[in-house]
């Protein structure tokens, strides 16, 4: 019996590829770095024509969006008279890293999805007090796109401006090989940061 549990332990760390044995160890990324938490999203806009502004809160943008449709099927991000300011926000930079520490890399192309499905998301998004706190805006397929605060108070920020920071680490971190991978880190003035990265946690 001793035998057999620990064979059946060891089993529960390994997976056949290609005939061959990979042991998973214990520590393998899960997404986010261990010294960081995760926090819900609040975003703030119009979720009916030229209706009054509303708070919304959830564990991503997909789940705010769901909440948005629920009471305004007919919503739409390009529709000027709901969302939230449409103007192009400014991009106030700091620096981009795209050797991030504890981010394993994700599909490239899969972060181009998210990229995409978060341009035009207008509103204000808000983030409660940190440090290294964040919320994962995308993620599909193992490859996601968190929005994390570094501040030791809440923030609120222009919706806008994901995927622009996310679109820099698409463009200046990714490997230009056959594997197609990127992960990275871009960070504001303002001490709040986009990360890019590998996530399997519901992913």
């Amino acid at each position: 019996m001793r035998f057999t549990s620990i064979f059946v332990s060891v089993l529960s760390w390994t997976a056949i590829v290609s005939g061959r044995f990979i042991v998973r160890t214990p520590d393998q990324p899960q997404g986010l770095p261990s010294d960081y938490s995760v926090a819900n999203l609040t975003w703030k806009g119009r979720i009916v024509d030229n209706g009054p502004e509303v708070s919304l809160t959830g564990t991503s943008f997909k789940d705010i969006e769901s909440q948005i449709l629920k009471v305004n099927p007919k919503f739409s991000w390009a529709d000027p008279s709901t969302g939230g300011d449409h103007s192009e926000p400014q991009k106030s930079k700091a620096y981009l890293s795209c050797d991030p520490n504890n981010i394993w890399w994700a599909q490239a192309f899969r972060i181009q999805d998210g990229i995409q499905y978060l341009s035009g998301k207008t509103g204000k998004c808000f983030m409660e007090k940190g440090p290294r706190v964040c919320t994962r805006i995308s993620c599909s397929y193992k490859s996601a796109i968190w929005w994390c605060n570094d501040n030791h108070f809440p923030i609120e920020e222009n919706c806008l401006l994901w995927s622009h920071y996310a679109q820099d680490i698409l463009d200046q971190c990714q490997t230009h090989d056959a594997s197609s991978r990127v992960r990275g880190q871009e960070f504001s003035t303002s001490n709040w940061n986009i990360m890019v990265g590998f996530s399997n946690d519901h992913c």
